[in-house]
């Protein structure tokens, strides 16, 4: 067994060691970085770990190319004469160097990769990204996918390249907010009374605080990178955890503009409301002209003032109101995160809200080609 076991043993280590000698080695020369908050030594061991794990090179580590070059050689080693020059001295059959800048709102990042043998130019990939710095991870891996050929996650790829366009075109905006939102609200005036009036007397009988759960749906109509104009449908329902639910659908017009991704919004909003008549010139409190009249006998309940209130004794009435709101979506990544404060604006009060929001794109793969 134990023969066995080291024969087993044996063959893989063989096989393991055939297999990487097959591969061809590469060497990383030198890393430029200008304009951004990052150096050459992390971006060399990003560099590192995506050509180890793509597979199909033999990696001369860091310390292996300083011992022989030296740092002061290797960080300025970016010419395809030089890296020929090096790579012969390392024995490498190919060679790699990188620049990452700043350009504002972009990083411009070019890789290029030399055949040591020839002296000539094997791969090489230029690509303009969104001035992400915590994302140089994902742009690296990016772009040494582009040179090997290899997949690329399509979703990842669509947030953090850079594209240009006009302020205003015909296409559409980078961004779509659609769906489901979650947040509260708290309601005042006679909309905040009607919940924290009495049940006998009409009302709910707690507090004047709403959840509510929704779904949104944007239709982008023009806009660009940075400017984006849209139709958004809001439908909601609020208030479910006092036994009233009150469904809705908004319909509002918005803009969203700039890089942190500031959002206006305003449009009308229509719902169903419970709604009754009274008056309250008889003795200060809230009577039906049924109760006046027939249980309490009093004679003039005609000619009093009568007004409508919210009130769970009353008939269902279509409603609207206006809506205002603000907000601002945070990118974490690949992810949108909605953040909304608004208000919502009747006869009868104005409810104000915070809502907040998730959009997660599927990932997707292609092969990119030139």
């Amino acid at each position: 067994m134990k023969k066995i076991v080291l024969m087993c043993l044996g063959l893989y280590m063989y096989e393991s060691f055939a297999q990487t000698s097959e591969l061809p080695s590469m060497m990383i020369a030198g890393i430029e970085v200008r304009n951004i908050p990052s150096n050459e030594d992390i971006l060399r061991s990003v560099i590192y770990k995506s050509l180890v794990n793509s597979k199909k090179y033999v990696v001369n580590d860091r310390y292996d190319v300083a011992e022989k070059l030296g740092d002061t050689q290797m960080k300025e080693c970016l010419g395809k004469e030089c890296m020929g020059k090096v790579g012969t001295k390392l024995n490498a059959d190919f060679a790699l160097s990188a620049s990452y800048e700043g350009l504002g709102d972009r990083i411009l990042i070019s890789m290029k990769i030399v055949n040591v043998k020839t002296g000539e130019i094997e791969q090489n990939e230029i690509q303009q990204f969104e001035n992400q710095p915590r994302e140089l991870n994902r742009m690296t891996d990016i772009m040494i996918y582009k040179l090997l050929k290899a997949d690329v996650d399509l979703s990842v790829y669509k947030a953090l390249f850079f594209k240009d366009g006009p302020t205003a075109s015909s296409g559409l905006g980078k961004m779509n907010n659609s769906g489901p939102r979650i947040g509260f609200a708290l309601a005042t005036g006679e909309n905040g009374e009607f919940f924290t009036r009495n049940e006998r007397d009409g009302g709910v009988g707690t507090l004047p605080v709403l959840f509510n759960i929704g779904y949104q749906l944007e239709v982008q109509y023009a806009g660009s990178e940075k400017f984006s104009g849209l139709f958004e449908f809001l439908g909601n329902v609020a208030g479910m955890e006092h036994g009233t639910p009150i469904p809705s659908l908004a319909i509002m017009h918005g803009v969203r503009f700039g890089k942190g991704a500031w959002e206006i919004a305003m449009g009308p909003s229509f719902t169903m409301k419970r709604l009754v008549s009274g008056t309250t010139d008889y003795d200060g409190e809230f009577h039906t002209f049924q109760e006046l009249n027939d249980d309490m006998g009093v004679t003039n309940a005609a000619h009093m003032d009568y007004f409508k209130r919210p009130d769970t004794r009353g008939a269902t009435y279509f409603s609207t109101n206006f809506i205002f709101a603000v907000g601002k979506t945070f990118r974490p990544g690949a992810l949108n995160v909605p953040l909304n404060l608004y208000a919502s604006m009747n006869k009868y009060g104005t409810t104000y809200g915070v809502s907040l929001g998730i959009n997660i794109t599927r990932s997707r793969k292609y092969t990119y080609t030139k």
